[in-house]
């Protein structure tokens, strides 16, 4: 490609405009007339394409997203709960399709609870509840970590997430990938070990961050 190619875009008055050059399309991108899928024609391809299908775009693009994304608004305590409800309903689905044929060829089924609670009944139903977890959780955190990390880093939201409108970002706007999102799942964890106290910075902080994110860079915002 040449820096003598032209490009014509469709606005959002569906009128076509242009042609332009590659820096006059850019300005437009700054001024807010094209966006990720505002449709593109450059004089040496055949047809029409979304402006986030040209590479010599996605500077500008990227720059107009982080732009848009570290001024969105926080996602508060309510939501992000309704998300993690939603996400516990997934993984337990997840977890039983895993779960349910090992643990019925070995017999690791989940404690009776007791006709008449004794001491000695309470005792033995903690002991097998026990037994029970130390089966279950090494099934269960391999797929609660694949399920959080690989939507987190793809697409920046869980299932739950997506239905509240939400999605984490990293501080600047940007997304925040599979490392990140595997730091930001570490530390959910380190919280978890405090009763879920760091969850309660969601209500105290103005910037609604949770204590893992605080921890991991990043933030829960409301998707635009």
């Amino acid at each position: 490609m040449t820096m003598q190619e032209d490009y014509k875009i469709i606005g959002g008055d569906g009128v076509e405009y242009g042609p332009a050059t590659l820096e006059e399309l850019r300005s437009w991108i700054r001024d807010g007339r094209v966006a990720e899928m505002t449709q593109v024609w450059r004089s040496d391809l055949a047809g029409w394409s979304p402006a986030a299908r040209y590479a010599e775009l996605g500077g500008e693009l990227a720059r107009l997203h982080a732009a848009a994304s570290a001024s969105a608004a926080p996602c508060g305590f309510w939501a992000r709960l309704a998300a993690y409800i939603i996400d516990s309903m997934i993984l337990g689905a997840l977890f039983q399709l895993v779960w349910s044929h090992t643990a019925a060829s070995r017999q690791w089924l989940l404690p009776i609870w007791p006709a008449a609670l004794t001491e000695g009944t309470v005792r033995q139903l903690m002991q097998d509840s026990q037994v029970w977890a130390n089966h279950a959780m090494p099934f269960f955190y391999p797929i609660f970590f694949l399920y959080d990390v690989l939507m987190n880093g793809r697409f920046g939201a869980t299932v739950g997430k997506m239905a509240v409108g939400a999605r984490i970002v990293v501080l600047d706007g940007e997304p925040i990938g599979y490392w990140r999102a595997a730091l930001r799942w570490v530390a959910a964890r380190v919280s978890d070990l405090f009763c879920f106290a760091g969850y309660l910075f969601i209500i105290a902080r103005q910037d609604k961050r949770a204590l893992h994110d605080l921890l991991a860079g990043t933030r829960v915002i409301y998707k635009r």
